[in-house]
C-alpha cells in the first residue's frame, strides 16, 4: 500500500524540564497528552499532582505551556501518525499514577466526521501501521484518543481523565439516511478495550458555567479508574437554592432526554439539577460573564466606523448579516447597557452580561456591544439585591457569585434600603449592612420627595439619593423619584453604539485562565498574535474543572492507601 511521499522535515523535539522533579514515591505523578495551554495540567497541579511530562504537536502552545509550567518535560511531536518525521509514541512517554488528554475535539463533531464516515472507514487496528493511508484527516484526529489506550496498555496508570465534546460517542460509521450522525460502534470499542486492560470508568457531563468560569461550556470528561482502587465520589452536587423549599440544597444531576444519537450533551437541553427532597427544578449558580469583560474599553462608535462594500451587497460599516444581529441585540437588551453577541460564529445566541460566556473556539466569535452610558453619561450600575452581599458593583467591578434565590438589577442612581434606619448610598459607596427588617431598593433617577403634612410650612421638597430622608412621623409621606430609562436606551440611534471584538486576554479569563487583566497582575503567561492566544485559549480545558475531578481522583488515591497502611500495621 503507497504512503505518503510528501518529505518531512520537522524531527520529535524532548524539552527537558527546567526544574528537576522530586523522587517518583514522594508524589502523585501525571502525565498530560495533547496538553495545549495546559488547562488540564493547571487542574491537576490545584488538585494535588505533579505533572512530570506534557506533550503537544503545536511548538507555540508547547512552549508557552513549558513558560507555564517549568518542572515538566516536553515532547513537542505527533503522537498519532507512525509515519510522520516527528512521530513519537505514548508508548515511549514515562509512567505516571494519573495520565489526562484533551483529545481532539474539533473532528469528534458532527460535521466533520460526515467525509470518513461516508466512506464507510472505521478507525485503524491498535497496531495497523498502515491507518493512514486509509482515513482521512478527520477520522485521523479521532485516533488521538486512541493514543489513551496505546499508553494505558504499555504503562496501566493507576487512574485516566480524558476530555472531550460529548459527540465522542456517536463515533462511528454513519446511521442509514443520516450524512452527519455515527452510529456509536467505534466509541463502544474504545470503552470495551479499557475494560479489558482492567478499568472500570465512569462518564462525567458538565458545564463549566458551574465552576466559576464565566463560559457555558459543555464537556464530556471520561474516568478510567483501575479495579485494585475504588470508584472515587464524581457526582456533582453543586449547592443551590430551591424556591419551593425555601432552603439551599445540594442539588442533583439529572436527565431530562437522555443521549441522542448525536452525542450531544447541554445542560438545559439533556440534563439539569433538581432539589433532592422535592425534585424541583434549580439553578445552581454560575459565573456571570462581566467578570471576564473589561468594561473600560467600549470600543469604537459605529457612526465613527469607516464604511465599506461588502461581498453581501452591503454597504456599510458591518456586512448585512452583522448589522442584523446588532440591530436584533440592540431591541432586545435594551434595557441593558451592553450585551455580548456572536460575531464570526454562524450559529450563536445574544448574551447578558450577566449570563456566562458562550463556548470560544479557535476564533474571536464574541463581540461586545454597548448603548452607551447612563441616561446621565455615568457608568450604569449592576448590583445584587437579594443575596446581602454588600457593597453595589460597577459596571466595571467583578459581581459576587449568583445564586439561584438572588436576583441582580441594573440602577443608573442610587440605592436605598426600606423600612428601618434607611440610609440612602449612591452606587459608589457601600451600603449599609442589612437586618432581617430591612431589604434594599433600587433608585434609578434623580431621587427622592418628602411631603411633611398638608400646611404651607411643610411643603414637598425634593431630595437627592445622596440625601438621608430624615425623620418620618405620622404625617410623613415618602416617594421615589424615577426615570424609566430602558425605553431611552431602546431608541439610542444604531450609529452612538459602540462595538468591538472582544480581546484575548478577556477570552483567556473567559476560559478560566488566570490572566493579566486589567490592574490585576495574572500567573499565566501568554504571548504571541491574538488569534494564537485566543486558538490556545478557546480549545483548553476548564482548569476549574480539572482541579474538581483531580481533588476526587486524589481522595481515592489517598483512602486506598490508608486502607492499606492500616492493613499492613495490622
Amino acid at each position: 500500500m503507497a504512503r505518503r511521499t510528501m518529505q518531512q522535515t520537522r524531527t520529535a523535539t524532548h524539552r527537558p524540564a527546567t526544574r528537576p522533579r522530586r523522587f517518583r514515591h514522594d508524589e502523585y505523578v501525571a502525565v498530560d497528552l495533547f496538553s495545549g495551554f495546559g488547562g488540564l495540567t493547571e487542574g491537576i497541579k490545584r488538585a494535588g499532582f505533579s505533572v512530570i511530562m506534557a506533550a503537544n504537536h503545536d511548538t507555540y502552545k508547547v512552549e508557552v505551556h513549558e513558560a507555564n509550567h517549568p518542572e515538566a518535560e516536553h515532547w513537542i511531536a505527533d503522537l498519532v501518525d507512525p509515519a510522520a518525521a516527528d512521530y513519537h509514541s505514548a508508548r515511549d512517554l514515562p509512567a505516571a499514577d494519573l495520565l489526562v488528554a484533551g483529545v481532539s475535539c474539533v473532528n469528534h463533531s458532527q460535521a466533520n466526521t460526515q467525509k470518513a464516515y461516508a466512506q464507510g472507514l472505521t478507525l485503524f487496528g491498535m497496531d495497523d501501521p498502515d491507518y493512514e493511508d486509509r482515513v482521512t484527516r478527520s477520522e485521523r484526529d479521532r485516533a488521538t484518543a486512541n493514543c489513551v489506550l496505546h499508553y494505558a496498555q504499555k504503562h496501566r496508570p493507576r487512574m485516566i481523565l480524558v476530555e472531550c465534546t460529548t459527540e465522542l460517542q456517536s463515533w462511528g460509521p454513519l446511521l442509514p439516511g443520516s450524512k452527519k450522525i455515527g452510529d456509536g460502534t467505534t466509541y463502544r470499542w474504545w470503552l470495551k478495550q479499557f475494560d479489558l486492560l482492567d478499568y472500570n470508568h465512569q462518564v462525567l457531563f458538565l458545564n463549566s458555567q458551574f465552576f466559576g468560569v464565566p463560559q457555558s461550556r459543555n464537556r464530556g470528561y471520561w474516568v478510567f479508574v483501575h479495579k485494585s482502587l475504588p470508584m472515587p465520589d464524581l457526582e456533582h452536587r453543586p449547592v443551590s437554592r430551591c424556591q419551593r423549599c425555601d432552603k439551599d440544597v445540594e442539588a442533583i444531576w439529572t436527565w431530562r432526554t437522555g443521549i441522542p444519537p448525536t452525542g450531544k450533551v447541554a445542560y438545559g437541553e439533556q440534563y439539569e439539577y433538581r432539589c433532592p427532597s422535592c425534585r424541583t427544578r434549580v439553578e445552581p449558580p454560575a459565573a456571570p460573564s462581566i467578570t471576564a469583560l473589561d468594561l473600560t474599553d467600549l470600543g469604537t462608535r459605529i457612526g465613527d466606523r469607516p464604511v465599506k462594500d461588502f461581498k453581501d451587497g452591503h454597504r456599510g460599516p458591518f456586512a448585512a448579516s452583522t448589522t442584523a444581529r446588532i440591530e436584533r441585540c440592540r431591541q432586545k437588551f435594551a434595557d441593558f447597557p451592553a450585551i455580548l453577541m456572536p460575531a464570526k460564529g454562524v450559529h450563536g445566541s445574544e448574551r447578558l452580561l450577566l449570563q456566562p460566556l458562550a463556548t470560544q473556539t479557535s476564533q474571536q466569535e464574541a463581540a461586545l456591544l454597548s448603548t452607551g452610558h447612563g441616561l446621565w453619561g455615568e457608568p450604569a450600575l449592576a448590583l445584587a439585591v437579594d443575596n446581602y452581599q454588600g457593597a453595589p458593583r460597577g459596571a466595571a467591578e467583578p459581581l459576587p457569585t449568583q445564586l439561584a434565590s438572588e436576583t441582580l438589577a441594573v440602577v443608573s442612581s442610587g440605592v436605598i434600603p426600606y423600612r428601618k434606619h434607611t440610609v440612602p448610598a449612591v452606587h459608589t459607596e457601600p451600603m449599609s449592612t442589612f437586618t432581617s427588617d430591612q431589604i434594599p431598593g433600587l433608585l434609578t433617577a434623580a431621587g427622592w420627595f418628602k411631603q411633611n403634612g398638608t400646611t404651607p410650612n411643610h411643603g414637598t421638597a425634593p431630595h437627592p439619593v445622596t440625601d438621608p430622608l430624615g425623620t418620618l412621623t405620622a404625617h410623613d409621606t415618602t416617594a421615589l423619584l424615577t426615570a424609566n430609562w430602558g425605553p431611552a436606551l431602546s431608541q439610542v440611534p444604531f450609529e452612538e453604539c459602540f462595538y468591538r471584538m472582544m480581546a484575548a486576554h478577556e477570552i483567556g479569563r473567559g476560559c478560566g485562565f488566570d490572566v493579566d487583566f486589567r490592574d490585576h497582575s495574572g500567573t499565566f503567561r501568554v504571548w504571541g498574535t491574538a488569534r494564537d492566544q485566543v486558538d490556545g485559549f478557546g480549545n483548553a480545558v476548564s482548569p476549574q474543572v480539572g482541579t474538581w475531578i483531580g481533588e476526587r481522583l486524589r481522595a481515592s488515591l489517598h483512602g486506598h492507601l490508608d486502607r492499606g497502611d492500616l492493613t499492613a500495621a495490622a
